[in-house]
Parts: C-alpha cells; structure tokens; sequence
C-alpha cells in the first residue's frame, strides 16, 4: 500500500488537532503513515488503536462525569467530541478504504513487478550463459593473448638484434660516406686529370692525324719505290738465274719472265717462269719456276711450295700429259737466314743470291747423270 497523500495527511490533522495537542498530531500522522505502508496488516492494527481511543475516551467521559458538577454539561461536550470523532473515524475509514484501493492497486503493481523480475531473472540466466560464454572467450582470448605476448617478446628481441645491426650498418654508412668523399675527391682529381688527358688526347689525335697523311704520303712513296725496287729485283733475278744456270749446268735458258698463269676457274701469279733446255737430255721439258724477295723468309718459301702443284697444272693443262718434263724450283734473294736456308734444301729448291751465288737444293743440281760424272771426274 502507498503511504499518504498529501490532502489525507491535512484531513487528517485537522481531526487530530481538535482532541490532541500539535506535537501528538504529528507523531500520530506518523504512526499513521507507517501503518498505512504495512498494508491490511496496518490497517487492522490502525482499527485496533482507534477502537482503543474510544474505550480510553468513554473512561475519561465516565471520569469526568464523576469529577464535574454538572454531567449534563460534559455529557453534552463529549457528545459533541463523540460525534466530531465519529465523523473523523468516518473520514478515517474512507481514507482506509482509499489505502485498501490502493493496496490493492499497489498488489497488482507487485504482481507485475514480479512477472517483470521473472522475465529478468529469465534474462539474467540468458545474460549468465553469455557471460559463461564470455568467459570461456576470455580464456581463449587470453591464451592468444599468452601466445602473442610471447610472440611480441620474440619480436622486441628481434627488433633489439635489428636496431644492433642498424647500428652497425650506420657505423659501416658512416665509414662508407667517408670513403665515398675520398672517392669522390680522387674523381674529381681523375676528371681534372681527364680532362688534361682528353686536351692532350685532341693533341695527339691532332698529331696522328697529321702522321696519318704523312704515312699516306710515305705508303704511296714506299709504293712506287717498293715497285721501282721489286722490278728492279726481279730483273736482276732473270739475269743472274740466266748466267748461274748456263755457267753451272750448261743448259740454255730461254726468256725468263712474270707471268699471270689463267686456266678454267683458276688465276696465278708467279714471279719468274721461263723454258730452259739440257743438252744432255734434249728429250726433258725443262721449266725454271722461281720466287724473288729481299728478304726471303720460311712462310715465303712455304707459300711458294703450295704454288708447284698448281703451276704443274697449268702446265698439263697447256701441253698435255708429259712424263719428261722437269719443274726446277728457285728462290732468289738478296739475303736468307739459316734456318731459311735449311727449309729451302730440305725442299729440294734451288737458292741463287743476287751475287751470283748458288746452294743446291736436297736432291743436288738437276743435271743429268752423265753430266754429274764428267764433273766430278773434273773436280777430281
């Protein structure tokens, strides 16, 4: 039941004060507001102290009656109190109708405040097993949270060996950076020494140029000189080979000349080449093939022997078949060193200096044996 109101409080008051003084006014309307939040409980024991007040006032009217002279007159004002309490006892009992109203009221408010706490409780459950939940996500939640502060310690001890090498990496950056400035000090001295280099490279490029004309103008000199000289050198091969093979052996040498030898697909130039004729054997086509140098030298002499065979098929090709014809191979030079000399006579060619001067090849003169007897019967 709710206690009070306002308006029943004043109502209230107003009865009280016409019996009891102010302060007993106001412990009652305590006592009252007390019993009327105690409910039916309240109530009853509210009736239980009116009924008795009454019986305490009726002893008092008794007493009185007793103790004044006229009864009749106090009889008449507790008459008239009697009926001023009845009427409060009437508002009383209006106002202890309105607090059962309101018990029951204050009841159906409990009802569905328990219907409410049911549903809460059935929402607490609900709210238990998700904090059950909760907590069993907690302890998963903490164990990943174990494992990544683990991980984390890992990771600061990796950083920690990081920032070390760091470290050291900025000390190498920083020896690095000074050896980069002495680097770059010794470029910029290499530069400047380029550039030095490149002004006098101009020069000098400046210079071979003009010993490049100069080397022209030289080549196409040592040219015509170099002709000047070979054709003078091959004339004086045809003399001397002329003179040494008719002194030595006897022959007679015809015409001695350069010739450019051309048959099918084929083109050769040979130095000296000319038909010679032994009396002693007059049957033998005799041919004088040879190579004239300055300075005769081993790839010479190599390259002329690969010429022969070739010159050997000109000559088939020219004459025909000719089992008596004799090729006689000769170098002529002004001079030859010794191992020159030795490549020559184990080829079996013939070496005629510009002096006149012979070494037969490995085979001896090509003479006839007729011939090599009558001169070693004269050597002896």
């Amino acid at each position: 039941m709710q206690a009070l109101s306002r308006e029943e409080q004043e109502t209230l008051r107003a009865i009280l004060r016409r019996v009891f003084e102010e302060a007993a006014v106001d412990t009652l309307l305590q006592a009252l507001d007390h019993l009327a939040a105690r409910g039916e409980q309240g109530i009853a024991a509210l009736r239980q102290w009116l009924e008795g007040s009454l019986a305490g006032l009726q002893s008092d009217v008794n007493r009185l009656a007793k103790g004044h002279g006229s009864v009749e007159e106090a009889l008449a004002r507790l008459l008239e109190d009697h009926a001023r309490l009845e009427e409060s006892h009437r508002r009383l009992e209006e106002t202890l109708t309105r607090l059962a109203e309101a018990q029951a009221r204050t009841e159906e408010a409990l009802a569905r405040l328990a219907e409410a706490q049911a549903r809460t409780e059935e929402r607490l459950a609900r709210l238990e097993e998700a904090l059950a939940r909760l907590a069993e996500a907690q302890a998963r939640t903490e164990e990943r949270l174990t494992r990544v502060e683990e991980a984390l310690a890992r990771l600061a001890e990796a950083q920690a060996r990081t920032e070390e090498r760091v470290a050291r990496l900025e000390e190498a950056q920083a020896r690095t950076e000074e050896r980069l400035t002495r680097v770059e000090e010794g470029q910029r001295r290499l530069e400047e020494a380029l550039a030095r280099l490149a002004e006098a490279q101009a020069q000098a490029e400046e210079r071979i140029a003009r010993l490049e004309r100069l080397m022209e103008q030289m080549t196409r000199q040592v040219g015509a000189l170099s002709d000047v000289i070979g054709g003078d050198l091959e004339d004086a091969a045809y003399i001397v080979i002329h003179d040494t093979f008719t002194r030595e052996l006897g022959w007679k040498v015809g015409v001695l000349e350069r010739a450019f030898l051309r048959w099918d697909d084929h083109e050769l130039e040979v130095d000296i080449i000319g038909r010679a004729y032994d009396p002693a054997r007059p049957k033998y086509e005799i041919w004088i093939i040879g190579e004239t140098k300055y300075n005769m030298t081993v790839g010479e002499v190599e390259r002329f022997a690969k010429k022969l065979p070739l010159i050997l098929e000109y000559l088939t090709h020219q004459g025909g078949e000719k089992k008596e014809r004799l090729i006689v191979p000769v170098c002529f030079c002004y001079r030859a060193r010794p191992e020159v000399r030795e490549r020559i006579y184990n080829l079996g060619f013939h070496l005629v200096f510009s002096y006149g001067r012979v070494i037969w090849g490995k085979g001896g003169p090509p003479v006839s044996r007729r011939k090599k007897t009558a001169s070693r019967k004269g050597a002896r």
